[in-house]
């Protein structure tokens, strides 16, 4: 626990440094600054890693490595005084990192027509405002994720509007949640809503056929434990 507070106290440190810079120089106002993280918080069932497992995903499923929101959910802060007002919370826009490229090159004035890109310009939502995407976005996990099952997600993931389906690329797990109205994906609708699964698995494995091939851990998306009928008296 005092490994990890003292990392956190040096960000804060460092990270006023940079902004008292930005002050003495005048450029505060018209300078976009963001605070965020590439996934959720490391696992407690790692070895060497205790130190930095102390991190919350708050009521999310999942932590570091998964791709349930509690490893893909993270903060995203800005400071922007001529773009935004200090205060505003913006919970209804799906974000990723792919679409700061676009969207700071609209800022900008960069001409980017033409240009395949994974991302879209979410202008809007730096401005404090509801966006909502064009492009769906997608996640892939080839390695074994630790810790308790909950948290062990499909290999798998593809967030479009307000669904999100989990598969490993056999089908042998296939997880389709309404991330607005279940937030901790608890309440599995493949069975509900088949055309939804059928359209999204389409797409999210397409996108995995063009990625570049790696090695796969033999036990990542693994299943070898059952999907509980009910989450009452789950330990997690």
């Amino acid at each position: 626990m005092r490994i990890y507070y003292s990392v956190v106290t040096s960000a804060d440190y460092h990270i006023g440094r940079l902004m008292d810079k930005l002050d003495g120089l005048g450029l505060t106002d018209n300078t976009i600054v963001i605070f965020s993280a590439d996934n959720g918080p490391e696992d407690i069932y790692i070895r060497n890693a205790t130190h930095s497992s102390v991190g919350s995903s708050g009521p999310f499923r999942g932590r570091k490595r998964s791709l349930y929101e509690g490893g893909v959910r993270t903060p995203f802060i800005i400071r922007w005084p001529n773009g935004v007002s200090a205060g505003r919370i913006n919970n209804d826009t799906a974000l990723c990192a792919v679409d700061l490229l676009p969207t700071f090159c609209k800022l900008a004035g960069v001409d980017i027509d033409g240009l395949e890109l994974d991302g879209e310009d979410m202008t809007y939502a730096l401005r404090g405002q509801t966006a909502h995407r064009n492009k769906p976005l997608m996640w892939e996990w080839r390695f074994n994720i630790h810790g308790h099952w909950l948290h062990k997600s499909p290999m798998l993931s593809i967030r479009d509007g307000d669904w999100k389906l989990l598969l490993n690329p056999d089908h042998s797990r296939i997880e389709l949640y309404n991330i607005p109205k279940d937030p901790m994906e608890l309440n599995n609708c493949t069975d509900v809503l088949p055309e939804h699964v059928a359209r999204m698995a389409d797409r999210v494995l397409a996108w995995q056929h063009i990625l570049p091939e790696g090695p796969v851990d033999p036990n990542a998306g693994s299943n070898a434990y059952p999907w509980p009928g009910t989450f009452e008296n789950t330990n997690v």
